[in-house]
């Protein structure tokens, strides 16, 4: 029983007569006749007395009807529904992001989407960047951006950008050089992310290779409270561009190139596969790629040639 089916069917109770219903549905009689024959064929009933003066419904033929309106009222609602939906995206869409990334993305992304797309609420979450993938699988949010993650069975990834993490510090802070090594990070006062977290990770995977110790004095589980910790003096971190745009714009940090290949880190765009994707979804999904696209492009994102000038 399909959709097609039910709608000759109705035709024909309707009109009381295959031909004239035929006509109605600008289809062959022949071909309508077969489908309410498939139809009683696949009910294994009969549904239509027919005489010399037409066809009638049986008692099953008049529930079927009933039944036949509904199904059809109902379908024809959702193919509207689903018009309207492309063209103007409805419903609410969760993005999740670490800190550091959500102090450049988020109000951009927000900014885009209500311009775009007024029908789809947003909302953003910031989130430990070890807590991202649990969010995804939880289905506490539909798109995520993740750092330094790899692909599995059931997430998806698409690249975004690269971002080089820097020594952040308060001004006065002396500097020998634009580039710091990794035994000269060994001697600072280190405040950093709470464990378990990407760039700590990589910051103490550095030092042990290097064979220094990775003495941490302070741990915060925000941005804001790293940047508030360092400008307290308490300590230094090391944290993207991104994360630090306005206090370095304002000067109440500096930063600088830290020696090692390993301080960069991957933002993707992850979500759960199994997942079939709300045009709404689809729609934050694009502006998040193209959002991160313009950034890309834009020149303070790496300022290996605009470091700060040592005291």
């Amino acid at each position: 029983m399909d959709l097609r089916q039910l709608r000759y069917f109705v035709r024909v109770v309707e009109h009381g007569n295959v031909t004239r219903a035929s006509e109605a549905l600008h289809i062959a009689q022949p071909a309508v006749s077969q489908q309410i024959r498939s139809l009683e064929q696949d009910l294994g009933m009969q549904l239509l007395t027919r005489s010399v003066h037409g066809v009638k419904p049986t008692a099953a033929g008049q529930t079927l009807y009933r039944h036949a309106l509904d199904l059809l009222r109902q379908a024809d609602s959702t193919r509207e529904l689903l018009r309207q939906d492309a063209e103007t995206p409805q419903g609410k869409v969760s993005v999740a992001m670490p800190s550091s990334t959500s102090r450049l993305v988020a109000i951009p992304l927000a900014r885009m989407i209500r311009d775009r797309y007024p029908g789809i609420m947003l909302e953003l979450i910031e989130a430990p960047s070890a807590d991202l993938p649990g969010l995804l699988s939880n289905r506490r949010v539909a798109l995520a951006v993740v750092t330094d993650a790899v692909e599995t069975p059931s997430l998806a990834l698409q690249p975004l950008l690269t971002e080089e993490l820097y020594l952040m510090v308060w001004p006065e802070f002396a500097l020998s050089s634009n580039k710091v090594s990794i035994a000269e990070l060994a001697q600072m006062p280190l405040v950093m992310p709470s464990a378990p977290n990407s760039i700590r990770s990589r910051v103490e995977w550095a030092l042990r290779e290097h064979g220094r110790p990775c003495e941490i004095l302070f741990e915060a589980s925000s941005t804001s409270l790293l940047f508030a910790a360092v400008m307290a003096r308490l300590g230094v971190t090391v944290l993207p561009w991104s994360a630090a745009y306005l206090e370095l714009h304002e000067h109440k940090l500096k930063m600088a190139k830290v020696d090692h290949p390993q301080f960069t880190r991957e933002l993707s765009l992850s979500w759960h596969r199994a997942d079939v994707m709300s045009n709404a979804v689809q729609k934050v999904k694009a502006a998040i790629i193209e959002l991160t696209g313009e950034l890309r492009q834009r020149p303070e994102w790496a300022r290996q040639d605009d470091q700060p000038r040592p005291h």
